[in-house]
C-alpha cells in the first residue's frame, strides 16, 4: 500500500470523524441539565408525577433532577408556584389557572382525575345505594366537602350539589369522620382515594358510586420559568406516544382499579363547566 494511499485515506478519514461530529454538535445542544423544584405530599402522591417528569425529560435526551420541596398548604403551593419559589405543579387544568400560571396542554393520568369516588363514615357505608344520577344524590342532601379554589367547587355548583368549601383542605378527613361538622364526604380522585383511605382509616371508600366529569391533571409551569413549559410539553407527548406514561399509570394505580372495582359501580356523569 503506497504512502500516497496512506495518506489520501487518513484525510478522508479525519474529513468523515470531523463531519460526524459538526453532526452531532447540534444533538448535544438540545440536551438540558434541569432542575426542577417540586412540592411533595404526605401521603405520597407526588411520586408519580415526580417519576413521570423526571423519565420524560430523560428519554428526551435531558438530565433531570426533581428537587423536593415540603409538603405545604394546597393554598401555598399556588401561591409559590407564581412567585417561583416552585416551578411546576400538577393541578386539576381550568381555564382560571390557564391564566394565571403556564399550563402544559398534556393530560397526566387518561382522565382519573375526573373520576370521583367518595371517602365517607363507615357507618354511612350504604347510604348512596340506590343514588343512580345527579338528581338522586341532589336530593339525598349530602354535603361534600372540598378545597378553597378547587375546580371540584365548579361542578358541584353546575350540578346543584351541596357543598362546603374549607381553607385548609386536610381538615376535611376528621370533619367527614367526625358527622357532627355538616360535611357527608370528601369526593377524592381514582388515583388518590385508595391510598387516601388506607392513611385516613376512620373512613371508608363508599362502595357503590364513581362521579365523572371531562377534567384531567396537568402540569403548570411557574411564570417565573418559561421556557421549562415547552420543555415538558415535548417530552410529555413522546412520553405518551412511547407509552411511558402508560406504564407508569399502571406501575403507580394497578391497585386501585383492583380495589375500587369500577366496572361494578354505578357512573354518574357531572356536567363539566368551562
Amino acid at each position: 500500500m503506497s504512502r500516497g494511499f496512506l495518506m489520501r485515506f487518513k484525510h478522508v478519514l479525519f474529513a468523515m470523524v470531523a463531519m460526524i461530529t459538526i453532526l452531532m454538535v447540534p444533538a448535544l445542544s438540545q440536551a438540558e441539565y434541569l432542575t426542577i423544584r417540586m412540592p411533595t405530599s404526605s401521603d405520597g402522591l407526588h411520586e408519580y408525577y415526580y417519576e413521570l417528569l423526571a423519565a420524560a425529560l430523560e428519554q428526551d435526551g435531558h438530565i433531570a433532577a426533581v428537587e423536593k420541596v415540603a409538603d405545604m398548604p394546597h393554598l401555598r403551593q399556588m401561591s409559590m408556584l407564581e412567585t417561583g419559589e416552585v416551578d411546576v405543579l400538577w393541578l386539576v387544568q381550568s381555564e382560571a389557572r390557564d391564566k394565571q400560571y403556564i399550563p402544559v396542554p398534556v393530560k397526566l393520568t387518561n382522565g382519573m382525575a375526573g373520576q370521583r369516588i367518595l371517602l365517607i363514615p363507615p357507618g354511612n357505608k350504604d347510604d348512596y345505594k340506590d343514588v343512580e344520577t345527579a338528581g338522586d344524590l341532589r336530593r339525598l342532601g349530602k354535603v361534600g366537602g372540598f378545597g378553597k379554589q378547587w375546580f371540584d367547587v365548579r361542578v358541584w355548583e353546575a350540578n346543584f350539589l351541596p357543598y362546603l368549601e374549607v381553607a385548609e383542605w386536610r381538615l376535611l378527613y376528621g370533619m367527614v369522620a367526625d358527622t357532627t361538622r355538616e360535611v357527608d364526604y370528601f369526593s377524592r380522585a381514582f388515583n388518590e382515594v385508595v391510598k387516601e383511605a388506607e392513611n385516613h382509616p376512620e373512613l371508608i371508600i363508599e362502595p357503590h358510586l364513581m362521579l365523572v366529569y371531562d377534567r384531567d391533571f396537568i402540569f403548570y409551569v411557574s411564570p417565573k420559568s418559561p421556557r421549562l413549559a415547552s420543555l415538558i410539553e415535548c417530552a410529555l407527548i413522546k412520553a405518551r406516544d412511547t407509552g411511558l406514561t402508560g406504564r407508569l399509570l399502571k406501575k403507580h394505580w394497578a391497585r386501585n382499579y383492583d380495589i375500587i372495582k369500577p366496572g361494578a359501580r354505578t357512573i354518574i356523569k357531572l356536567k363539566t363547566p368551562q
